[in-house]
């Protein structure tokens, strides 16, 4: 316990708080820079147990941001999982960490968050979150959502039998119609205010002591803004906590295939949708992308794959036959 002594002098945590983070099973989906500044937190902190989990591996693009991984990383084109792994048992040799390099999807989820206390959110996606949601919701288990883009970003904690990400987020954006990070950007920064807004979130939950933030807290460092916006209540007909309509736990496990013969993989939205191509042309161009397109559909090349987008968001990724890295791309540069 001397290795938490400070945290164990503050009343907040104490002994009894610090032995119930030690006892705690904690899930991170995601270790990009969110995932993997919650990780650092939470690992430092003495959770005792971290299932983190990330489909994808450690580029040199990450590095600005992702504070966690090393050139070295990148270099080997280390998976993010293992990486965050290997460094984090040199800094908590203690710790139980599980690795788990997989696509979270309807097919792997309860595996991989099964027997987490809490469930905390670094996704590069809403659909993503839509399906943790679901699957915490189903489960009655807490998460914490944080996203961020740009220079801002937000984070709430959903807690069994209150109002769930659909409750504040209605409808899933149309794939296309958001930037991401590849068209927007992101700033280090951002990400450590808010990684650590939901880490201090997570350590009330764990610790059993605190009153959780009731609200939806917005940050935009750039221009130094810190707004709480309120949840709005349970609604009656959100189809996740009101009618136990888990759609993206349901559907989402068929949006992709590989095709058969052609190295590459195809894509559906969750949601049927309508795709501003002429919108998603221009902020594809922004981003340094050569793009083609028609009334039709949309092409171009980003990273080693080929894209081909149409109106209905459905999309084509050429170069691979992994669903899960055909996944991260068309999150990447598509969206939801």
């Amino acid at each position: 316990m001397n290795r938490y002594s400070r945290q164990t002098i503050f009343g907040g945590i104490g002994p009894a708080g610090q032995q119930r983070l030690h006892n705690a099973t904690v899930a991170i989906v995601g270790l990009g820079a969110t995932g993997s500044a919650l990780f650092n937190t939470l690992l430092r902190a003495g959770v005792g147990h971290l299932q983190i989990i990330d489909r994808d591996w450690v580029e040199e693009h990450n590095l600005p941001r992702q504070t966690l991984y090393t050139e070295a990383d990148a270099q080997a084109l280390t998976p993010k999982a293992v990486a965050a792994a290997a460094h984090g048992r040199a800094i908590n040799s203690a710790a139980r960490i599980t690795p788990l390099v997989l696509d979270l999807n309807p097919a792997t989820i309860d595996a991989a968050l099964g027997g987490a206390d809490l469930i905390l959110d670094g996704a590069d996606n809403l659909e993503l979150r839509y399906l943790i949601n679901d699957w915490c919701v189903r489960e009655r288990r807490p998460w914490i959502y944080t996203g961020v883009l740009a220079a801002h970003g937000m984070t709430a904690t959903l807690q069994p039998g209150g109002p769930c990400l659909r409750c504040i987020f209605p409808r899933i954006p149309a794939p296309g119609s958001s930037p991401t990070c590849e068209t927007a950007g992101v700033v280090g920064p951002v990400v450590g205010v808010l990684a650590n807004l939901a880490a201090a979130e997570a350590l009330k939950l764990l610790a059993g002591s605190g009153t959780p933030n009731p609200g939806l807290l917005a940050v935009d460092v750039w221009s130094w803004t810190f707004d709480q916006l309120p949840i709005p209540p349970r609604r009656a007909d959100c189809p996740a906590c009101g009618l136990g309509d888990y759609q993206f736990l349901d559907s989402a496990a068929s949006r992709t295939a590989a095709l058969c013969g052609r190295d590459a993989v195809q894509i559906r939205p969750a949601v049927r949708t309508s795709l501003d191509l002429t919108a998603l042309a221009r902020r594809l161009a922004a981003a340094g992308l050569a793009v083609q397109h028609t009334e039709h559909l949309l092409r171009c090349a980003a990273e080693a794959y080929r894209l081909t987008v149409f109106p209905d968001g459905r999309a084509i990724i050429t170069g691979t036959d992994d669903e899960s890295i055909a996944r991260g791309v068309y999150a990447r540069w598509i969206g939801n």
